[in-house]
């Protein structure tokens, strides 16, 4: 489908033009100051590092069963728990 190709205001252009939608408020206001185009990365993502990495790394090279907990499991028992009380609360 041609009409799908390009960003949002060539392909609302695309739609108007071809008389598949009524002409919005904002494309005017668009076409004269479009959005700015960012130039798109090649496919290689940089790694994100903050400055406490390093004592992270550390801590867990000196704790590494700290890793494998499950952090969710854990808050879940106190949902479920918090749950049953507030429907044994209202209950009565």
């Amino acid at each position: 489908m041609s009409f799908m190709k390009g960003d949002l205001l060539a392909r609302t252009r695309k739609l108007v033009k071809g008389l598949a939608k009524a002409e919005p408020v904002w494309l005017k206001a668009m076409e004269r100051a479009p959005p700015p185009t960012f130039p798109r990365p090649d496919g290689k993502v940089k790694k994100i590092s903050l400055p406490e990495d390093f004592y992270i790394q550390k801590f867990f090279q000196k704790h590494p069963d700290s890793k494998y907990e499950d952090a969710i499991k854990y808050c879940s028992i106190l949902i479920n728990s918090s749950i049953y009380l507030s429907f044994l609360i209202y209950d009565n």
